[in-house]
């Protein structure tokens, strides 16, 4: 064992001189921020090959592993090591500098031969600690493991390490010499889903860093993907010719402090619109390190098919700000739907690289999402297996996300009549039989071999409560005071663990779920209606949740759900101490959104941390939606723009699973057609076809894993647990946008864009459909009357008024 140690870090390399332990000594939490072997063992990983620093190259179509080498290691004091390996010719050193306040990591690649090697790609192992602790203290889960959030592209490849409790330190990662083509995972976990087991999943991402990358770790995404693909390629290096990279490991404060840092190492720093919808205005702030000039700020876009690039200049839209000679503005109107990418080229010869896409108008995409639905989707005559039901078929309630969304559009926007036709009666001939032993709401089916999943019911009450709020006139098979009763009876069960005999059933109903986007409103209605037994029993049982939620806030407890530690949870968690008033407690749960919603220069990369789905971090459009939301709410009770920006950015990533002008994915869409998620890491190195593709829980039929087998046997589909992120959209961006002023006056519009006007400001808002204005910090409200569409305001002297 070696260590480098000084007054900041310690260092710890195995025997084989890769990294088990990286800590800052002025952590009270002594967070290792690197993969340690010794949990690996524990937790029967056998993945020690994969921890921090080892390595994989193909050179001349042979590969090379550094786990099959013997490495030499050379220890300097206590401030310096170098790890050096000889690979047929290939000298390959990887060195380690303590220095004051940061670590220096260099990877130097040298061709000792006499002759010429090509290299097609060298890969690092870049194990930072993003695990899932197998361990019912969250606090560990919370305070030992770290979110990663990338920057690829270009010459400033930076990564921002968040622990997971938002409390500082975190750990920013800095290029400072050489590119990186790729950021990929590897995934490891254990589920025991179908076992009396809750929590039943753990597991970790083992990172890899590609400092050359011929596209072969990814060759469908590769071929498609115009974003990135001009890093892929091979290398050829001459004889003692050498190359190398070099990175600055450094403790920041939060994401503000992680940019601040970027500056000091060179790197430009961007403040951006990362999605705007056609017709919007891209809004950029673009500060340069102390030194740079521009030479060139080039915009590129696709054609539509995808096969033809086209590059303008876009120079003179950039204006510098007076007094500050490093501080430009960029505004750019645009019509043309499609991913954006903004290449800035500095008389240094480096170059950076921003990623922003323009969506169609989104009342357009749901119109034709509810269309695909009716068309596609709706199976009358049962030929998948169940008639009236939306396929693909599944037994979770997340598949019941279609009729959510068909409901809540149809209740913001004029009704379409064979819509919310067709949505009842799946919810009365399918989902109430499939789900219920006998459609009887007191004995729910059980579909999981032996046990029920109390989560189904959250997607079940809802459908209920939005068929409820439908216009009587619309429904044929119920009266809306029927559907708001079934909905309450749901709920009981739902919440009350005396209804149910299992173990694992009475556990769950205390824990969160999707229910808490409708329960306010349900009790409202129970109220005013003529159903005020059920107002009774649902409102004592919210109460007893909520004095349950509380008292569980101070250990974390609303953190677990199925998995040992999960936004599904904390999310909603935070939501819901909110509506019962418990505002303090939803701080706590509040810094773990902060912390878990990304930030990057990919729109793509700036969603909620979530791996699960697609064995890698990735947008997944129901709980990524559903976080968003949490954290727009919290946005709306704590005044912090952190939130407002955070649920913003998270929201619309998500719409990369509907939007058919994305052509850098191996998977195209359809107007109206969808894909459930979208694997950001590239290469996703559990399944390489996933690598920046979207995709739904169908590709794993037909994976070893027996759960999966068991839980997607029958799934054809891509879509299969979608929708219910659009009605969390729909209840908050879909109808609303917000300005606020920063800490030195200036003003920013949210979910839309600003247009000055003599002394006052046009907002013009991006929302699907516009019925409100908000200004939180000055306590300004616009709102739409009834059936009026909102989409401008005009903000001047103190007050929020309509654009006659």
């Amino acid at each position: 064992m070696n260590i480098l140690s000084n007054s900041k870090f310690e260092l710890i390399f195995d025997q084989r001189g890769a990294v088990q332990s990286f800590k800052m000594k002025e952590d009270l939490g002594a967070m290792n921020w690197v993969v340690d072997p010794a949990y690996l063992l524990k937790a029967g990983y056998e993945d020690r090959d994969k921890l921090f620093g080892e390595w994989t190259a193909t050179v001349d179509g042979q590969t090379v592993r550094s786990a099959e080498l013997e490495p030499q290691i050379n220890v300097n004091g206590v401030n310096r090591a170098v790890i050096s390996y000889d690979a047929n010719g290939l000298s390959i050193g990887l060195q380690y500098d303590l220095e004051d306040n940061q670590l220096r990591w260099k990877v130097k690649c040298v061709n000792r031969t006499d002759k010429k090697l090509t290299i097609n790609g060298l890969h690092v192992w870049f194990s930072l600690a993003y695990i899932m602790f197998r361990d019912d203290d969250v606090i560990r889960n919370m305070e030992q493991s770290c979110a990663v959030f990338a920057h690829m592209g270009g010459d400033y490849s930076k990564f921002a390490a968040m622990r997971r409790s938002n409390k500082a330190p975190h750990l920013g990662i800095y290029g400072t010499k050489g590119r990186a083509a790729a950021l990929g995972t590897l995934c490891r976990y254990e589920n025991r889903f179908l076992e009396q087991v809750s929590p039943s999943l753990d597991g970790l991402l083992f990172h890899r860093i590609s400092l050359i990358e011929d596209g072969s770790s990814m060759p469908e995404s590769a071929a498609v993907d115009w974003i990135y693909k001009d890093g892929y390629g091979p290398v050829e290096l001459e004889a003692v010719q050498e190359l190398e990279w070099e990175y600055v490991f450094a403790p920041v404060a939060d994401q503000e402090d992680f940019y601040q840092r970027a500056r000091e190492y060179g790197h430009p720093r961007w403040s951006y619109t990362p999605v705007l919808t056609k017709g919007g205005s891209f809004e950029a702030e673009l500060e340069l390190a102390r030194g740079d000039k521009i030479q060139e700020l080039l915009l590129i876009t696709a054609s539509r098919d995808g096969e033809s690039i086209s590059k303008e200049s876009v120079m003179e839209h950039l204006i510098q700000e007076e007094g500050k000679p490093e501080v430009f503005i960029l505004s750019l109107k645009r019509e043309q739907p499609g991913e954006h990418k903004l290449e800035l080229h500095l008389e240094s010869g480096r170059k950076d690289v921003l990623v922003w896409n323009v969506l169609e108008p989104i009342d357009e995409i749901l119109e034709k999402r509810a269309e695909w639905l009716c068309s596609h989707n709706y199976d009358p005559d049962g030929k998948a297996g169940r008639p009236h039901a939306f396929i693909p078929l599944s037994n979770q309630g997340e598949s019941l996300g279609k009729l959510t969304f068909l409901l809540m559009k149809n209740k913001l926007t004029g009704a379409v009549e064979e819509q919310v036709e067709k949505a009842e009666t799946s919810a009365v001939l399918d989902m109430k039989r499939h789900w219920f032993e006998h459609g009887d709401f007191a004995k729910p089916r059980i579909l999981y071999g032996t046990f029920y999943r109390i989560f189904d019911l959250d997607y079940i009450a809802h459908v209920f409560y939005l068929l409820s709020c439908m216009p009587a006139s619309m429904l044929k098979l119920n009266s809306p005071e029927t559907y708001l009763q079934w909905a309450a009876e749901v709920m009981v069960v739902r919440l009350n663990p005396d209804c149910h005999q299992g173990e694992r059933e009475k556990d769950e109903t205390g824990l969160n779920g999707v229910f808490i986007l409708y329960v306010h409103d349900l009790l409202k209605d129970l109220q005013d209606s003529n159903l005020h037994e059920w107002h009774r029993k649902l409102l004592h049982l919210w109460n007893k949740f909520g004095k349950r939620m509380e008292q569980e806030s101070r250990q974390y407890g609303g953190a677990i759900t199925e998995h040992f530690y999960d936004n599904a949870g904390f999310g909603p968690t935070c939501e819901a101490l909110l509506l019962l008033g418990k505002e303090d407690e939803a701080r706590e749960y509040g810094e773990l959104i902060l912390a878990n919603i990304g930030f990057s220069n990919d729109y793509r990369a700036q969603n909620p941390d979530r791996w699960w789905e697609a064995l890698s971090y990735m947008i997944h459009s129901l709980w990524g939606g559903m976080v968003a939301s949490s954290a727009r709410t919290a946005y709306e009770h704590f005044g912090d723009p952190r939130y407002l920006e955070a649920a913003y950015r998270s929201t619309m990533a998500i719409f990369n699973c509907y939007d058919w002008n994305v052509v850098s994915t191996p998977r195209r869409l359809q107007p109206g057609e969808a894909a459930s998620t979208f694997s950001v890491a590239a290469p996703n190195l559990n399944m390489p076809t996933l690598s920046r593709n979207r995709f739904g829980q169908s590709v794993f039929r037909k994976a070893s894993d027996p759960l999966f087998a068991s839980l997607f046997a029958n799934v054809a589909g891509d879509d299969w647990d979608m929708g219910e992120e659009l009605v969390a959209y729909l209840l908050g961006f879909g109808t609303t946008a917000y300005v606020y002023k920063d800490l030195k006056g200036r003003l920013y519009c949210v979910n839309g864009y600003l247009t000055q006007d003599g002394d006052s400001w046009i907002i013009t808002s991006y929302a699907a459909y516009p019925q409100r204005f908000v200004m939180l910090d000055e306590k300004l409200e616009l709102r739409a009357n009834q059936g009026e569409s909102l989409r401008q305001a005009r903000l001047a002297n103190g007050e929020l008024t309509r654009i006659m």
